[in-house]
């Protein structure tokens, strides 16, 4: 038996069933991921700015204590959830193009590696390690490889919401997925430079 008769025979009811609960729980940690990592993301747009002097970053570690531990936090189980959502979901044979499904595959996966890059820098922020005090310049180091990371997951979802396939069948349903994926990647592009903007817009980029 070919490979075209064999894809040609129905699934039994048991076997369809037990698929379509599988990719509704990948569905569900994939909706968990990125609701995670907006809550993470929302913590660090209401961090303040990095001071300058160096007695004064000291203190802001400290002040933003609450906002730097529960990012992290978040962006852990952000990163598990999300990365086992994508892997199921993206294991499952859809429709759409290839490249497009493998594109946003790849890109959702440098997310995720940026996402950690993130919550390590943080934990050495907010946890002490064998008691050693952090200078300044590494607290600046640190937060700028944190602001470095967001930036590089930001544009990487952006080319995940350009590039993610849209399964529907139907032409409405279709035009408004592409319309919400292109807002959406406009969105996460603008918002990759978090510095340069308000943090209200932060927030927005964030949710």
């Amino acid at each position: 038996m070919n490979g075209a008769t064999a894809s040609a025979i129905p699934l039994p009811a048991v076997e369809r069933a037990r698929r379509h609960r599988g990719a509704v729980a990948f569905a569900w940690l994939w909706i968990a991921g990125a609701l995670l990592a907006s809550m993470a993301l929302a913590l660090l747009a209401t961090v303040p700015a990095l001071p300058t002097t160096a007695d004064a970053v000291a203190l802001w570690v400290d002040d933003a204590r609450f906002q730097l531990t529960w990012a992290g936090e978040l962006l852990f189980f952000a990163t598990i959830a999300w990365g086992v959502g994508a892997a199921g979901a993206f294991a499952a044979r859809g429709s759409g193009s290839p490249l497009r499904r493998t594109t946003a595959l790849v890109a959702l996966g440098v997310a995720l590696i940026a996402f950690v890059v993130v919550l390590l820098a943080l934990g050495r922020l907010v946890y002490p390690v064998v008691d050693i005090e952090l200078a300044a310049e590494t607290i600046v180091l640190l937060e700028s490889v944190v602001i470095g990371a967001v930036h590089l997951a930001l544009l990487a979802l952006g080319v995940v919401a350009f590039t993610l396939p849209v399964p529907t069948r139907s032409t409405a349903a279709r035009r408004a997925i592409v319309a919400l994926g292109v807002t959406l990647g406009v969105l996460f592009v603008a918002g990759s430079y978090p510095w340069l903007l308000p943090m209200w817009l932060n927030l927005v980029v964030a949710g």
